[in-house]
């Protein structure tokens, strides 16, 4: 992207100020990125929310008393269009799990390169999952409650291995020659039969289906 009117908007949450400011120093010198704000709390990133909504959020779990998990739920929630990015030394099996069952689309080292950052920023903008390879192991028991999959046809688990590799209905449709229709129709019915509302949602249900494995989704 050339123009800054076509750069995607990154807000940056790190109370670590001077971590804060060498990834935006790194984002800000990406073709098609611009950083929108950086932010050491939540509280003042919640306020930004209030007048403008970013194409992606870069954050890390360590925020003083805040309850991460807990944010990036709300955050999902208010805003699932929103692409979270946990960026973060937190890089234990825990960590990751929680954080990518309540939404967040990518989880990266601070250890990681800035290539690595980018190419998960890049990911997580167009709807793809990205893990870092040294955490793709870590996500292996992303489905902790049983998820009645078996309710589902063998299309409907065509497009939920689709949807939770991040493809688009439009690429879903093209991959398996059925049109954009029938494949927003296969969703929503995938969704009624789980009882699945967010995107971390669709990735326990292929999780917990054995149609997608951490090989699958680590970057």
């Amino acid at each position: 992207m050339d123009s800054i009117d076509s750069a995607h908007q990154v807000a940056i949450l790190d109370a670590h100020a001077i971590v804060a400011a060498g990834v935006s120093a790194l984002v800000a010198a990406e073709s098609g990125f611009e950083v929108q704000g950086v932010f050491q709390s939540v509280s003042d990133l919640k306020s930004k929310f209030e007048v403008e909504i970013p194409d992606v959020l870069i954050m890390d779990l360590q925020l003083g008393d805040a309850s991460v998990t807990s944010e990036i739920r709300e955050l999902t929630y208010r805003h699932p269009e929103l692409p979270i990015l946990v960026f973060t030394l937190l890089d234990s099996r825990t960590y990751v799990h929680d954080a990518i069952a309540f939404g967040a689309m990518g989880f990266l080292s601070k250890a990681s390169t800035h290539q690595q950052l980018i190419e998960a920023l890049n990911a997580v903008v167009k709807g793809k999952h990205f893990f870092g390879a040294e955490l793709g192991a870590s996500v292996v028991n992303i489905d902790d409650e049983a998820i009645p999959v078996s309710l589902l046809s063998s299309r409907e688990l065509d497009v939920l291995k689709r949807l939770a590799l991040g493809f688009s209905p439009k690429e879903i449709g093209f991959e398996l020659g059925l049109s954009d229709k029938t494949i927003h129709a296969h969703k929503n019915t995938i969704r009624q039969k789980l009882g699945l509302r967010r995107q971390s949602d669709i990735i326990r249900a292929a999780f917990s289906a054995g149609i997608v494995n951490v090989r699958d989704l680590v970057g």
